[in-house]
């Protein structure tokens, strides 16, 4: 592929990742300069930094010298500046490795020690980025990785900490491939190629010069080919979409070699991730929006559910312009509890909903970038653009792309509060309005009030909800009063509405079916 061709198209993906959110005019700054080229605005630093000019840095290498940390989330600052972290995972004894985007290497952080090492990838040209999005470790302790801007798959061993490369075959009638996200699944690989209207398979132990890719061609004439999940029975399942313009859910039998397809509703924009529970349900998360949904595959439906509003700190709004402010679920995953995580790109926010009990819990991370949101002059402002992240029992593991950090979850910290409500489910006739109550319960001594939080996938022209009391003292258990109100002409059907309570970093919520008639 051409290479202004290929930026062309990194170009366009990084528009589909960041679009909506409002840049701020960048700001001086960076680390400590060692050489100055006043004409090119270049500062030298000898670090990977020097691939951005210096106006740049605070927005693509970090605005924090040290991590920060709160209660449930620590962060860790790689040693080496502004090397983009992006893909994630755990090894089977525990170590945590990414990719470096702005540096083609791969590095390794172990808990025990809370010490880096990264791997420098002596094929890499310097200068170069890419955006590294898939990474897994195989059986064997190889750890392969995707490369966008390359055309590539790499394997890393890490006992001779040798880095192989091998080319992403191009589907026939395109001009290349967009090797993204990588699932190894026993010794099978899967890899979607995003603009290339295929899913590649390969084996670990294949041995030839090449990958050996087997293509599973993406039916119909849809612009991207998104992440893949395998279910108990071996098929194959993941999207193709036109951005804002709808798609299919594919299922693929890898025995018999055929595809059936399910449309997707049309409030799905960009169906992103894509995971399936111990139920054979599939998830797939939909990034341009709040909303992630399920399908069952029995059944043949698919049930919206959403997220929280974000937080005003990740979004700013200093130019008043963001009226409705979205969260934008990205990927997600299934931990060994049967609940579901997923990042929250614009909400700089990692979510773990629980179907089992109709929860949601939203985690606001420590970390935030201003020029990457409308903060204007607001302090401790913006996202720190996390854009993939791990789940290992407790700990979930996540990568800071703009902010130089990867992270750390604890799900086993008791929560401040406990969130529930009688109401599980309403029938509201159209024109007319009903109220639930929220109980909320200290689970410690709080030292600010509770704000209540609600949304709904209805939509403010069907469903409107009014909190009684926005801001609530909870010093001992409370019960907060909703009213929702049902428009003279919505339109009938069961819809999910969230109702819940945030406390500083933590949004705790719950859902609850109304039912229009």
């Amino acid at each position: 592929m051409k290479k202004n061709t290929k930026k062309l198209l990194a170009i366009v993906f990084m528009a589909i990742f960041i679009i909506s959110t409002v840049s701020a005019a960048f700001l001086g700054g960076g680390r400590v300069a060692t050489q100055a080229n006043k004409s090119t605005g270049l500062t030298i630093t000898g670090t990977p930094a020097d691939n951005y000019p210096d106006n740049k840095r605070p927005t693509f290498c970090e605005t924090n010298a040290t991590a920060k940390s709160n209660k449930y989330i620590t962060e860790f600052k790689i040693p080496t500046a502004c090397t983009q972290p992006l893909g994630i995972t755990t090894d089977p004894v525990g170590n945590v490795w990414f990719t470096e985007s702005n540096t083609g290497n791969l590095g390794k952080f172990e808990l025990s020690s809370k010490t880096f090492q990264e791997f420098t990838n002596a094929q890499w040209q310097k200068g170069e980025k890419s955006m590294m999005w898939g990474l897994g470790t195989a059986q064997d302790g190889n750890i392969w990785f995707t490369d966008s801007q390359h055309n590539l798959v790499w394997k890393f061993n890490p006992i001779d900490k040798s880095y192989t490369r091998f080319t992403f075959p191009k589907s026939a009638g395109t001009e290349g491939s967009f090797p993204q996200m990588l699932l190894i699944d026993g010794k099978n690989v899967y890899v979607n190629d995003f603009t290339g209207k295929k899913i590649g398979v390969f084996t670990t132990d294949y041995s030839g010069p090449d990958l050996g890719v087997t293509s599973i061609p993406s039916p119909g004439n849809y612009n991207f080919t998104s992440t893949m999940i395998t279910d108990s029975n071996g098929n194959v399942w993941y999207t193709i979409w036109i951005y804002q313009q709808g798609g299919d859910l594919v299922k693929y039998d890898q025995k018999t070699g055929n595809s059936t397809q399910y449309s997707l509703p049309q409030e799905i924009q960009a169906p992103n991730g894509i995971t399936i529970d111990s139920e054979g349900k599939l998830w797939i998360m939909d990034t341009a929006s709040s909303f992630f949904f399920d399908f069952d595959p029995t059944s043949k439906q698919f049930t919206k559910h959403l997220t929280s509003p974000p937080p005003t700190s990740s979004y700013g709004n200093a130019s008043g312009l963001i009226k409705t402010p979205i969260s934008r679920p990205y990927w997600n995953h299934f931990d060994d509890k049967g609940r579901l995580w997923f990042n929250e790109q614009v909400a700089n926010s990692l979510g773990v909903y629980d179907p089992s009990t109709q929860s949601l819990v939203e985690y606001l991370v420590p970390s935030k970038n201003p020029n990457w949101s409308d903060c204007g002059t607001l302090q401790d402002c913006g996202v720190a653009q996390v854009l993939d992240f791990a789940v290992a029992h407790n700990k979930v593991w996540f990568t800071e792309w703009v902010e130089n950090n990867i992270g750390v979850l604890d799900s086993s910290i008791a929560l401040p509060i406990e969130v529930n409500s009688p109401d599980t489910s309403i029938t509201i006739q159209r024109g007319h309005n009903a109220t639930i109550s929220l109980n909320i319960n200290p689970l410690e001594e709080l030292t600010s009030s509770v704000s209540i939080i609600t949304s709904n996938t209805a939509g403010a022209q069907n469903i409107s909800i009014i909190s009684q009391e926005p801001q609530v003292m909870v010093d001992k258990s409370t019960t907060a009063k909703v009213t929702i109100s049902a428009d003279n002409f919505a339109v009938t059907g069961t819809y999910k509405i969230l109702v819940g309570a945030r406390y500083q970093d933590i949004t705790i919520s719950k859902y609850v079916d109304v039912t229009l008639e």
